[in-house]
């Protein structure tokens, strides 16, 4: 999807659900990188990869697997810059109880340097899970205003 926004000139937007078995990832991630590196301008890839960037991604911190290099391979080579997060740090859960729970960060937002420049205060907010087995993500382009009203004061000059 191509997004209009003032100020920044058009820009585009991928919406992502990366595929769970490994060897649909390579494909995936292959395809992933000719759009991005097709597309001249700024672009933002949102949504689940299913797939992490890290060890420290998945809650059993298994180490480094197939699935998890060729993420890091295509992020690394395109010079993704991931969005930074608050809120919940894991994205998804199992929803199984006890020792058999396992949490991951599969959703995150990954950018190329132009849209970064044009939106240097995007922000995602992790929110908990409903209904859904990840948590829901609220992209934030510009710097959020606090809502606290501060009180007038003087200051002594």
């Amino acid at each position: 999807m191509l997004v209009f926004s003032t100020p920044s000139p058009p820009w585009l937007l991928l919406a992502i659900y990366g595929p769970c078995s490994y060897s649909s990832k390579r494909v995936f991630w292959d395809s992933l990188s000719s759009e991005a590196d097709r597309f001249l301008g700024a672009w933002l890839l949102i949504g689940d990869y299913n797939g992490i960037y890290s060890g420290n991604d998945h809650s059993s911190n298994h180490g480094i697997n197939r699935g998890l290099r060729l993420m890091i391979e295509v992020v690394d080579n395109l010079g993704m810059i991931s969005i930074p997060s608050s809120g919940f740090y894991f994205t998804w859960s199992n929803r199984r109880n006890g020792r058999n729970r396992v949490y991951s960060h599969l959703d995150r937002g990954m950018v190329n340097e132009e849209w970064w420049g044009f939106f240097p205060n995007a922000s995602i907010e992790l929110l908990p899970q409903t209904s859904s087995d990840h948590n829901p993500q609220v992209l934030s382009c510009f710097e959020q205003q606090s809502s606290v009203k501060r009180p007038f004061r003087f200051e002594a000059a």
